[in-house]
């Protein structure tokens, strides 16, 4: 019998995750898209309606929310068993003119929150139904603006602050599930034409999923916790 990968997604609500849910429902998967308020995603509520019939559950979660995810595992483990792949996409960028330390304190601690802790969040509660999982993947959206190998440019301290500390969670948790066969990819999709890209990014969002999908899709046990680009070019941390 033919097994239908099932992908859970989250921040499915609008560009990286919807396009990704978008392409895995086409490509046959079994998508979770989750958004921290479904009913404000006209896009994913439209993808629903147009895909193939079963393909798509929407869920409403919310990474810095430990009820919501809960509940969101709960409904999962209920009705699909087990997950092949987790997409941690969800994620805000915070202010772009924060130089020589402007943004406040809360601000910075809640693009961390969201960004950082949210997939560690995520992860960990959804990692027992990885474990039911064929060839099981974790993917973290993360940015080269997280490398400190690829050399600061200055300014948006959370975000830069808040991939960095992902990269760490992602290249750690390979180590920790190696022997499990539970491969870790981080990925940096590029400079890419979505709301926080902005229209001046060179990169449609269709070809940077599609390059990202196809990584993650051939990524070998030995290459899990690599930080690599959409082209699956190793980058520096």
């Amino acid at each position: 019998m033919r097994h239908e990968r099932r992908v859970l997604i989250t921040g499915a609500g609008q560009g990286i995750g919807l396009e990704w849910a978008r392409q895995e429902a086409q490509a046959g998967s079994t998508v979770i898209a989750t958004a921290r308020d479904p009913k404000a995603a006209p896009g994913l509520l439209g993808l629903e309606q147009s895909a193939r019939p079963g393909s798509i559950a929407i869920l409403p979660l919310d990474v810095t929310d430990d009820a919501s995810i809960e509940t969101a595992a709960r409904a999962v483990q209920e009705r699909f068993g087990g997950l092949d792949e987790l997409v941690n996409n969800a994620g805000t960028y915070g202010p772009r003119d924060d130089g020589r330390l402007g943004a406040p304190a809360e601000e910075v601690q809640r693009i961390l929150e969201v960004n950082a802790i949210g997939p560690y969040r995520v992860t960990r509660r959804l990692l027992p139904l990885l474990k039911f999982g064929r060839e099981a993947r974790i993917v973290f959206i993360t940015s080269l603006m997280g490398s400190i190998g690829d050399g600061p440019s200055g300014s948006s301290y959370g975000y830069r602050m808040s991939k960095a500390a992902l990269n760490m969670l992602g290249a750690n948790l390979a180590q920790d599930l190696r022997d499990e066969r539970i491969v870790c990819v981080l990925l940096h999709p590029g400079w890419v034409q979505t709301r926080m890209g902005g229209p001046k990014a060179p990169i449609p969002l269709e070809q940077s999923v599609r390059d990202m999908r196809r990584v993650t899709m051939r990524v070998a046990p030995t290459e899990s916790g690599m930080f690599l680009d959409a082209s699956g070019e190793p980058l520096p941390w």
